[in-house]
C-alpha cells in the first residue's frame, strides 16, 4: 500500500462513492477520512466508520489547507456528472484524480483533475483526458485521442486513434470507437456498439456499425436500471 501523505474527502455517500474511496485507501498517497453531501441529501451519519457531513459544514471540520476532494458521482444523469463536480471545484479544496496502480499511462498523456482512470485502462501516447472524465476498467484510449471534460468510458471501452470524445458523453461497455472520428458533446454510445462515422450532438447510437437512434437533447443523457439493456 502507498504511503499516504495527503488527505481526502469524498463528495458523495452512495455505495458508487464507497467503490472509489475503496481505490483512493487502498491503492493511492490518499487517507479517504470523510464523506460529505448536500445537506438536503445527507440521509447517514457514516460509512465504514468515516464521518458523513454536510457540504455547507465541511470546512468547519476539515481545513482545505490539509484537505483534497474528490466528486464521486455517478452517472445516471451525465449532466448532474457535470454540475456536481463544478459545484465542489468552486469549494476552497485542491481537487483529487485517482490513476489506478495497475493502469498504463504513457507519460506524453495528460489527465485533469477529478478523473477516475480504473485498473487495466490504457492511455496510449499524447491522449488527452480532461476534468471529471471517469475512464473505467479496461478501457483503451489509442494515441492522439481526446476525451473532453465530464465524458464516461464504461469498461472495455475503445477510442481509436486520433479521435475526440465531445464534453459530457458517454461510451458504453465494450463498445468502439474507430479511428478518425469527431463525436460531439452528449454523445451515447450503446454497449457493445462499433461506431464507424463522426456523432452528432446529443444522440444515442447503437448497433454493429452504429446508426442513430434517439436525440436526447432536452434530457441529457439519462441511464437507469430499466434501460441497462
Amino acid at each position: 500500500m502507498a504511503p499516504k501523505t495527503k488527505n481526502l474527502i469524498i463528495y458523495g455517500d452512495s455505495s458508487y462513492a464507497q467503490m472509489i474511496a475503496h481505490y483512493f485507501q487502498t491503492d493511492s498517497h490518499y487517507e479517504v477520512v470523510a464523506y460529505c453531501v448536500d445537506e438536503a441529501y445527507r440521509s447517514h451519519d457514516e460509512i465504514e466508520g468515516l464521518p458523513v457531513i454536510a457540504l455547507e459544514e465541511i470546512e468547519k471540520h476539515f481545513s482545505p489547507k490539509e484537505h483534497h476532494i474528490f466528486a464521486a458521482i455517478g452517472y445516471k444523469s451525465v449532466r448532474t456528472h457535470k454540475t456536481l463536480y463544478e459545484k465542489i471545484a468552486k469549494c476552497s479544496y485542491p481537487v483529487a484524480s485517482y490513476i489506478s496502480s495497475q493502469a498504463i499511462v504513457d507519460s506524453t498523456s495528460t489527465v485533469g483533475e477529478n478523473c477516475l482512470i480504473l485498473p487495466a485502462v490504457i492511455l496510449e501516447p499524447y491522449t488527452k483526458i480532461e476534468a471529471n472524465c471517469y475512464i473505467n476498467s479496461a478501457a483503451i484510449v489509442c494515441h492522439h485521442s481526446h476525451i473532453k471534460a465530464h465524458s464516461i468510458l464504461a469498461a472495455g471501452a475503445l477510442i481509436g486513434g486520433h479521435s475526440t470524445v465531445g464534453e459530457s458523453s458517454l461510451i458504453g461497455f465494450s463498445a468502439t470507437v474507430a479511428e478518425l472520428l469527431e463525436l460531439g458533446d452528449e454523445t451515447l454510445l450503446g454497449a457493445g456498439s462499433l461506431l464507424l462515422e463522426n456523432a452528432q450532438a446529443h444522440t444515442m447510437y447503437v448497433g454493429t456499425p452504429a446508426k442513430a437512434l434517439r436525440t436526447h437533447k432536452e434530457t441529457g443523457i439519462l441511464i437507469v436500471p430499466e434501460n441497462l439493456k
